[in-house]
């Protein structure tokens, strides 16, 4: 492979990884969107999640987000999960708000 080839590989990746980021970040924008609009189900739908078994390399995150939960209010929640800060991105990506874009999503 040339280094122009290899340059252009890089970039290419690169673009990847930054339009993966954003969208990830979208996702997490419309979660917090739901946990704002309907709190104590996305809490309750949230703390669901939290008390089901998990694996070890999950505990710390679960750790975190009981934590979280437990001292924060929903519009905090909301800036943890939209902060693009690539310190906070895996504690945002395991995140317990699954069930908040479901169908039955905000407890309608």
């Amino acid at each position: 492979m040339s280094p122009a080839e290899y340059s252009e590989l890089t970039k290419a990746k690169e673009r990847a990884a930054d339009a993966h980021r954003l969208s990830k970040l979208r996702f997490r924008e419309r979660i917090a969107d739901a946990i704002q609009a309907n709190p104590e189900w996305a809490y309750a739908k949230a703390q669901e999640t939290l008390n089901k078994e998990t694996a070890v390399w999950q505990q710390w995150s679960r750790a975190a987000w009981k934590t979280l939960l437990a001292s924060k209010n929903p519009k905090e929640i909301a800036l943890i999960l939209t902060n693009p800060d690539p310190e906070l991105e895996a504690l945002s990506d395991s995140h317990p708000f699954a069930a908040c874009l479901t169908l039955e999503s905000n407890g309608r």
